[in-house]
């Protein structure tokens, strides 16, 4: 098995890592860069060019590969202009004395400039390029990219998944743990928001709001199926991924402790997981970016009782049926606690803190 595990940039992370029954290849990014990539905040740890020289050694060191994320959808058109395209060939020369193996990107031209002039680095295409489609992957494979993690809408749809299988050559991946909502309204704003705080050229420093965040949380603890409607995958069942020919599994969590990390890689290279199955699932904390939002109730997830609940998507399509299905919502009535009056008080506050945005009162002294 090949997994795809975050690195927190902690040295004693690849130690653990190195020992592990799986082949790993580690990810990370600089916290800003004039790339940019897809993940912020206060908990994303601080390294510098130098610092992450000397880790990208150790990890191959340690007999590990690295990839390195510059994967932000959008570049606000600063890839057209003379100076900041300078730099970010600068910054690709930085890559590729530095020793990555692979880079990952949403930006198709991206892509396609890095084969040309670094064909020595091997080119991953983001989740966040929403490859969902035979056509996209086709696509994508043409500019001739070395692989593809596929859109985790489509983790259950077993028949395009086994499509694209069929028409591309080039390694397929799927992120294995994001608690994303199912066809995210918020996804596209929200990869936006994080590629631009992540350019140290934006003129705002880093700084954003987490709108999207506060909304997504705020959907999750109103409408519980929402939790079982996100496309994980349990470590119980990444054979039926293996038999389709998927490559490799991602997992997310690069702002998370290297016990954390050490732990869910351990549980999809064993392949089972007994326990609490959301604490092996990523979404960033609200509370992060917004201090007086409290922190979240307690979740569990029953992960033992949800043996064979993937054998439902295997016939199913959720894109067409979801809203005349209640397979969700039966298995979150079944595998899912959590204390109700906490989690509407947890809401509550939510809503307080999209009332203070959208009224425009967290910015102004007085209302329009």
């Amino acid at each position: 098995m090949h997994l795809l595990i975050p690195s927190n940039w902690d040295e004693s992370l690849l130690s653990s890592l190195s020992q592990s029954r799986a082949d790993i290849t580690l990810y990370s990014a600089l916290p800003t860069s004039m790339l940019g990539s897809g993940g912020t905040g206060p908990d994303i740890p601080q390294v510098t060019q130098e610092q992450a020289e000397e880790y990208i050694k150790l990890t191959h060191s340690s007999g590990l590969a690295f990839d390195y994320l510059i994967n932000a959808p959008s570049m606000n058109n600063m890839e057209w202009d003379e100076d900041t395209h300078r730099d970010l060939i600068k910054h690709l020369d930085w890559l590729s004395n530095a020793g990555v193996d692979r880079v990952t990107v949403a930006i198709p031209y991206l892509a396609e400039l890095i084969k040309r002039q670094f064909p020595h680095i091997k080119v991953e295409i983001s989740t966040i390029a929403h490859v969902n489609s035979v056509a996209r992957a086709e696509l994508f494979e043409s500019l001739g990219v070395d692989s593809i993690i596929l859109h985790t809408n489509i983790n259950r749809d077993f028949e395009l998944l086994r499509a694209i299988r069929k028409a591309v050559k080039c390694e397929l991946g799927v992120l294995t743990n994001s608690l994303c909502l199912y066809q995210c309204p918020y996804e596209y704003y929200h990869n936006n928001t994080l590629g631009h705080a992540t350019q140290h050229y934006n003129p705002l420093n880093g700084f954003y709001m987490d709108y999207c965040v506060t909304r997504c949380t705020l959907e999750r603890f109103r409408d519980v199926s929402q939790f079982i409607k996100s496309r994980w995958i349990r470590p119980e069942d990444v054979s039926p991924y293996e038999e389709i020919g998927i490559n490799f599994f991602k997992i997310a969590g690069r702002a998370m402790s290297s016990e954390w990390i050490t732990n869910a890689t351990e549980a999809y290279a064993s392949g089972q997981y007994p326990g609490n199955l959301y604490e092996l699932l990523y979404v960033p904390n609200p509370k992060l970016e917004c201090p007086r939002v409290g922190s979240p109730p307690k979740v569990y997830i029953d992960n033992q009782a949800l043996e064979g609940f993937l054998d439902f998507f295997k016939k199913q399509d959720c894109a067409s049926g979801c809203a005349r299905c209640n397979y969700c919502q039966k298995t979150a009535d079944k595998v899912l606690r959590l204390d109700r009056p906490e989690a509407d008080g947890y809401t509550t506050t939510l809503k307080r803190f999209l009332n203070d945005l959208t009224t425009s009162k967290m910015f102004l002294a007085k209302k329009y």
